[in-house]
């Protein structure tokens, strides 16, 4: 099998670092983000298998705050959440991006 790499150098390109903040940080930006990480949120939390207790969250949309902007994490919660992300690979499919 052939390796290929690809390789583009911008010359005189300098990245506004404050511009990427400021869009980062504006409510529609911000409330796509949510809007994304509480659907798999909600999707992950919906491939969980019963686990023989009455848990309702598995996994949870928590906000931080990254270096350039504010994000969302989608997080386990709970040992049986856990143990289905590292078996099962629920975060990914909740993504849509889970092989198998």
């Amino acid at each position: 099998m052939a390796k290929v790499s690809c390789s583009v150098t911008l010359r005189g390109f300098k990245a506004d670092r404050s511009g990427y903040r400021a869009l980062m940080e504006s409510v529609r930006v911000q409330s796509l983000v949510r809007k994304a990480a509480a659907g798999v949120c909600g999707r992950a939390n919906a491939l969980l298998s019963p686990d023989g207790y009455n848990r309702l969250v598995g996994f949870e949309c928590k906000p931080f705050q990254g270096t350039l902007a504010p994000g969302v994490v989608v997080r386990t919660k709970s040992d049986h959440a856990r143990y289905s992300q590292a078996r099962h690979k629920t975060l990914q499919k909740a993504m849509r991006g889970g092989r198998g």
